[in-house]
């Protein structure tokens, strides 16, 4: 959804705050009814004037047909999107400061698709330590096994050691790809994302040879750290944690900057990953 009515962030030039926007953010009464809160959907599929129009956006939205597929395509499939979906994605997005988020069926979930679509055999993983047990089996086993390379970083990071590991990292495959935890879960460590970025920067100028970070945001979360503020390109979330907060759900969530949420997308459209309208509801 994109219509600026329902994607208000000021009255005037005075910012909402978070919990205000929460109350309404991406969701137009006028659509549903005039239902005050969203309904929840409960469909698998939706309706089109034609078969021809269907075809158009089973295409786009599948990233068959130029355009690709992006948070904006129009209501097709559940297993792509569909408006409960929509309207959470939309409202993590804007807790964590970031330009579009992806939402998904657990937390494992999210960090699995982000992998899936960003790696290939050959690829390097920097990682930090600890980790949360299900990310280490994942990046250990389960990639490991497909030609991927996988380096647990030193478990007391500094400069030098950020430094030494980005060297030894950066003649192999295509560029590294960090994947770090802070705080770390369930030991809380903790790790210098601004002191990161600051070795990126001067490691790596080129913005094509840039390693992309992903941070597990999970034992924070957006409310109290951002950390797409301080030069990671995408968060990913157990938002069965500290998001939900009431243990009574399961879900994952991926934010970050677009294209690469894009790209994680197509790839959620793909192994259908995504949330179901109850759960997001």
């Amino acid at each position: 959804m994109a219509d600026a009515r329902y994607h208000r962030t000021h009255i005037g030039d005075k910012p909402l705050h978070a919990t205000t926007q929460m109350l309404s953010y991406g969701y137009e009464p006028a659509l549903s009814e005039g239902a005050v809160k969203p309904p929840m959907f409960l469909t698998s599929t939706f309706a089109f004037q034609s078969a021809e129009e269907a075809a158009e956006h089973f295409d786009r939205i599948a990233g068959r047909a130029t355009g690709g597929a992006g948070a904006q395509a129009k209501l097709v499939y559940s297993r792509f999107n569909h408006p409960n979906l929509q309207i959470i994605e939309d409202r993590l997005a804007l807790l964590d400061g970031s330009k579009a988020a992806v939402v998904t069926a657990s937390g494992m979930a999210a960090i699995a698709t982000t992998l899936f679509a960003l790696l290939e055999p050959e690829d390097v993983v920097l990682h930090s330590t600890p980790l949360y047990g299900g990310t280490d089996t994942l990046l250990h086993r389960q990639l490991a096994s497909w030609g991927i390379e996988i380096r647990r970083l030193p478990q007391q990071l500094n400069a030098a050691t950020w430094r030494q590991a980005l060297s030894d990292a950066g003649g192999r495959g295509r560029r590294p790809l960090i994947y770090i935890e802070t705080p770390a879960n369930p030991t809380n460590e903790m790790l210098d994302l601004e002191l990161l970025k600051n070795i990126i920067d001067e490691m790596f100028p080129p913005p094509e040879s840039r390693p992309i970070v992903v941070c597990d945001n999970t034992l924070l979360g957006p409310l109290f750290q951002q950390p797409v503020k301080h030069g990671v390109d995408l968060c990913v979330y157990s938002l069965t944690k500290y998001v939900g907060g009431h243990s009574d759900l399961v879900a994952g969530g991926v934010t970050g900057r677009r294209e690469l949420v894009e790209t994680i997308r197509t790839m959620r459209s793909a192994i259908g990953s995504q949330l179901d309208p109850h759960t997001c509801w």
